[in-house]
């Protein structure tokens, strides 16, 4: 593990907004070149003015992780352009609502082409850089959906346990080359994915928290390595504020 984190360079999806942009802004004031991968172009622009406050570079990377074919473009262009590449966060992710019996087919291939399929493209397109560097992480941002199935939204829970799989697949695989594996689940986060849910969101977990996990990751001792971090609320949303 590097002493500081400062001057290494992080790949990070989902970048425009919520965990995303929590975990890209507290990489940047670090001293980390961050390389920010989204579809939503306004919102990404957003995220890395936050991160240019820090003063080390920032890449903007529009991209749909749905097309795959993309994906060795945006790798490509994080070496060359920040001078190689040492942490990818997977974070990208969609919702897939719907039971067994009703839900739509279209929606539960898109979280499944983007939650995962697009998740083992771009760590596949991503080692060989991550293992050029003397040190490198890999970390997935999961659910507890990947651990807790529930009725009602099993296409998205069936992603975020592949997702979880993966890491611990992945984590043998790279464990010898000094790159450290970890997938982060959080249950309720207070994001745009959970707005409108009648939850409070004081209670929720918030960006920043998931950040944290990152941040004890990276930060991690080189004889250890924490490559699974449940998160639930401290107090339950449900529960009315008292």
């Amino acid at each position: 593990m590097p002493k500081v984190l400062k001057d290494q360079v992080a790949l990070i999806t989902g970048a425009s907004r919520g965990i995303g942009r929590a975990i890209a802004t507290t990489l940047a004031k670090q001293g980390v070149s961050v390389a920010l991968v989204s579809r939503n172009v306004a919102a990404l622009e957003e995220t890395a003015q936050a991160c240019r406050e820090s003063g080390y570079p920032v890449l903007m990377l529009p991209c749909d992780l749905e097309n795959t074919e993309s994906i060795p473009s945006m790798v490509s262009q994080t070496a060359a352009k920040l001078g190689g590449l040492n942490i990818l966060i997977n974070n990208a992710g969609v919702n897939a609502p719907g039971a067994a019996d009703s839900g739509d087919l279209q929606d539960w291939d898109l979280a499944i082409d983007i939650n995962l399929r697009g998740l083992l493209h771009l760590t596949r397109h991503a080692l060989p850089e991550i293992e050029k560097a003397s040190w490198g992480a890999v970390i997935n941002i999961a659910s507890m959906a990947g651990r807790r199935p529930f009725g009602g939204s099993g296409a998205y829970c069936a992603t975020k346990h592949g997702v979880v799989g993966f890491t611990h697949a992945l984590f043998d695989d790279v464990r010898e080359k000094n790159i450290k594996v970890s997938v982060v689940c959080p249950g309720f986060v207070a994001t745009d994915m959970t707005s409108g849910m009648g939850l409070s969101v004081e209670k929720m977990i918030q960006p920043d928290d998931v950040a944290k996990a990152v941040d004890f990751v990276l930060n991690y001792p080189d004889t250890g390595c924490p490559i699974e971090i449940q998160i639930m609320p401290q107090r339950s949303p449900y529960l009315a504020s008292s």
